[in-house]
């Protein structure tokens, strides 16, 4: 039996492939929480933890998407540089190349960071417009990062 071919993820446009994918499981994962309409908080907390995690991961691969297409990091040391959040919000400084929309990743990911990461994974947050809101945030990163390294291979 052959040993199918792993997928690589060298390049900005796999990573942003794979946040893509990681944006839709979180997604289906949610949807099996259910909510109470009444309150307004979603019922299984840990569909909402799973989802919330697996969402951030989507909003970090995109960065990482991005930082490759900027080169400030290459495809073997992204995993060694990227082992803690601050270095994400210190290589997202040094984007150069995509003007204002800089800023709007910054906040963008200091939301999802707090709302999903934080909030939804370990606090076992369950208010539903909260984890939406951060369930967006993840989909405006995606597509900012999928602009930029569309449009400016």
């Amino acid at each position: 039996m052959a040993i199918p071919k792993t997928k690589t993820l060298e390049t900005p446009q796999e990573r942003l492939e794979l946040a893509k994918r990681y944006l839709q499981n979180a997604k289906e994962i949610l949807k099996k929480a259910g909510y109470d309409r009444r309150t307004g908080i979603y019922v299984d907390v840990k569909y909402v933890s799973e989802a919330s995690g697996t969402a951030y991961l989507a909003a970090l691969e995109a960065l990482k998407a991005l930082f490759l297409w900027e080169r400030l990091v290459d495809g073997r040391s992204l995993n060694l540089k990227l082992k803690k959040v601050d270095m994400y919000d210190r290589l997202l400084k040094g984007v150069s190349r995509i003007g204002k929309d800089k800023d709007v990743l910054r906040v963008l990911f200091n939301e999802v960071y707090h709302i999903l990461h934080l909030g939804g994974y370990y606090r076992e947050l369950r208010n539903k417009k909260a984890i939406d809101a951060g369930f967006e945030s993840v989909a405006k990163i995606i597509k900012i990062v999928e602009r930029h390294v569309k449009i400016k291979s």
